[in-house]
């Protein structure tokens, strides 16, 4: 149980991070979204926590926030 438990953990503090940098980018979910050629509803999934990424579709997220992986991952507290 604890395994899952910190997987969701995993799942917010990425979807946390996602939307403070997208915020501070002064975009909406639609334009980030647009840019990553994905759907609206799936990318409000990974922003939500709902949804597992994988490192490719983070690549493409990260590529429109203009944010590389180290500043992604050089977090605390989200």
């Amino acid at each position: 149980m604890s395994s899952i438990k910190s997987k969701q953990q995993l799942l917010n503090s990425t979807s946390r991070r996602l939307k403070y940098l997208r915020k501070n980018k002064n975009l909406s979910q639609k334009a980030v979204a647009a840019r990553c050629k994905m759907d609206f509803g799936s990318y409000t999934n990974i922003e939500n926590g709902k949804r597992n990424i994988t490192l490719l579709t983070l690549q493409k997220i990260l590529k429109a926030l203009n944010v590389g992986f180290k500043d992604f991952f050089n977090f605390k507290g989200f």
